[in-house]
């Protein structure tokens, strides 16, 4: 649904058509799948929550991980990044929401109150990962 909320400008149509049985076809929305869609959507969050990031909030993509040492002051921090969602008329999906958790785990990293370390499950992914034998095999473990 982000990349859904940026309109393209009536010139860009054009890098995004399709053609099907039934016509000629060009998004008036960013799509998933085009190359620059990501760049593109992280901008438009950076340029969003300016000045919110790296005092209140930290944002990747469409994650954003508001943290606080009370909850007084996570609740002012939530209504700032509210409030700038609202001024942007972006939407949120609260299905996809979570609030005032203690631990989370964001871009392979655990975050609790006392640390961040990285995620377990994804060392221990490491740790299963078959000893590369050759050339081939130890150039995909890279990927």
């Amino acid at each position: 649904m982000g990349y859904h909320q940026i309109e393209l400008e009536p010139s860009e149509g054009s890098i995004t058509a399709f053609s099907t049985k039934q016509g000629h076809w060009e998004y008036l929305r960013l799509p998933f799948g085009l190359k620059t869609a990501p760049a593109t959507f992280q901008k438009m969050m950076n340029t969003v929550l300016s000045g919110l990031t790296g005092t209140r909030c930290f944002v990747y993509l469409d994650d954003i991980v508001i943290y606080a040492r009370s909850l007084a002051e996570h609740d002012v921090k939530l209504q700032e990044v509210l409030d700038r969602l609202r001024t942007y008329k972006l939407k949120l999906q609260p299905e996809k929401c979570e609030f005032l958790r203690k631990e989370v785990s964001y871009l392979g990293h655990q975050i609790t109150e006392a640390r961040v370390r990285p995620d377990p499950q994804k060392v221990a992914s490491i740790e299963r990962f078959p000893t590369p034998t050759n050339l081939r095999q130890l150039t995909a473990f890279g990927v």
